[in-house]
């Protein structure tokens, strides 16, 4: 729980805050941050021996520099549609994280008013969504943390109580540095053999296998496995590998 971040844009009502708090205190989270304003009285009031998180809770100006160090990002909101579409349903999230303990996880939840806007859901990996009365779907903020936090809290003290496979290292959840590499590396390899008509075509294809990495909650050797593909698309087009190793390797 160290490692997951809970991230509020912009907390409309007073005591919501403080109420998040002392439910994270329940936990063990204690990593929040505010898009917004600084915690008022009344969230002290109610974020009762959990204080200090509210003491320490950093502040942004924006959601982008809020989350630029997280490995995944994952926003939660009720809303749905073609051009919403809900990576994972809360169940579906703690069975993702399950092996994730060493990324650092923001959990983003927008205002109570109207949630997150289109804009900033967008900057997020992916999208979790809380199963509920169809009639009815929206949660109170704090009710919403909560339910997501004691479902992932409970996935973790169960897998503490049981025998676990050791993994290694390049089979655990690559960060997000890993990823973005490998990405990197299959777009300059595409540049190389001219495939792109445009700017816009670089874009899609960027977002296109990062999302694919995210929802997969790829490994660090699925990603060095996808750059050996390229590589030997490279050496198909020149005669020569390109060679793929990590950046942290080089």
């Amino acid at each position: 729980m160290k490692n997951i971040y809970v991230i509020l844009v912009e907390p409309v009502y007073k005591g919501n805050v403080g109420a998040i708090a002392r439910l994270m205190h329940n936990f063990e989270c204690d990593n929040l941050r505010i898009v917004g304003s600084i915690p008022q009285k009344e969230d002290y009031y109610l974020a009762v021996h959990s204080e200090d998180i509210l003491d320490k809770v950093v502040l942004f100006e924006n959601l982008e520099n809020a989350i630029v160090d997280m490995d995944r990002t994952i926003a939660l909101s009720r809303r749905k549609g073609s051009k919403k579409i809900t990576d994972l349903v809360s169940t579906q999230l703690v069975e993702y994280l399950k092996d994730s303990k060493n990324l650092k996880i923001g959990l983003i939840f927008g205002r109570e008013t109207y949630g997150l806007a289109d804009s900033e859901a967008e900057l997020c990996d992916l999208r979790c969504y809380i199963d509920a009365n169809n009639s009815f779907p929206s949660l109170n903020l704090a009710q919403a943390v909560t339910v997501i936090l004691y479902e992932i809290y409970n996935a973790y003290k169960l897998r503490e109580n049981i025998e676990i496979k050791k993994y290694e290292e390049n089979q655990q959840p690559a960060p997000k540095e890993s990823i973005i590499d490998s990405v990197d590396y299959v777009i300059d390899v595409l540049k190389g053999i001219n495939i792109f008509k445009n700017q816009e075509d670089i874009a899609n294809i960027q977002d296109f296998f990062k999302h694919i990495f995210y929802k997969a909650n790829a490994t660090k050797q699925m990603t060095i496995d996808l750059k050996k593909i390229f590589n030997r698309i490279h050496l198909s087009f020149y005669g020569k590998g390109k060679g793929y190793k990590h950046n942290e390797d080089k």
